[in-house]
């Protein structure tokens, strides 16, 4: 499986709630730019989106998706506060795709890279994705897993 860890793109913080925040004019760019990044890489319909139900991380992957068609989009409350396991579990119960997008919210998206292979990135900025493959055997992943590549947009 190839997996890509994303972290919403920048954000306004001037929103009724934390959950309502939406995404800058930069972070429409941003969004764009991982969503073109994401495209070169992922070539079949075999795919899932996963994201938290923030409307920052809502706008990132359908702007991810819009790129990628066809591909599934879920969003999900309990990965608005989800923690690197219920990642995990995400991960798992997808294990039979070829392709699965996790757009979330730091710092869990850094645990969550830092759990998978502790060696490579420490942090996300804003709209940043992380390539890895996984091997998942039937016990669960074989850790540590391997780190591909990794995204940055450029400054825009």
């Amino acid at each position: 499986m190839q997996l890509y860890l994303v972290r919403h793109a920048d954000s306004n913080f001037d929103a009724s709630s934390d959950h309502q925040r939406p995404l800058s004019a930069l972070g429409m760019r941003q969004a764009a730019h991982s969503a073109t990044y994401l495209k070169k890489r992922i070539h079949t319909s075999d795919s899932q989106i996963i994201c938290s139900d923030a409307l920052r991380t809502e706008t990132t992957a359908l702007i991810i998706q819009q790129q990628i068609d066809p591909s599934n989009l879920s969003t999900d409350n309990r990965y608005y506060h989800a923690r690197v396991g219920d990642w995990c579990d995400a991960i798992m119960t997808h294990s039979s795709l070829e392709n699965l997008i996790l757009v979330g919210h730091n710092p869990t998206i850094s645990f969550l890279s830092k759990y998978l292979n502790p060696s490579n990135i420490q942090s996300f900025s804003p709209s940043c994705v992380a390539h890895y493959q996984l091997e998942i055997n039937s016990d669960g992943l074989k850790l540590p897993v391997q780190f591909i590549d990794y995204f940055k947009p450029d400054a825009i």
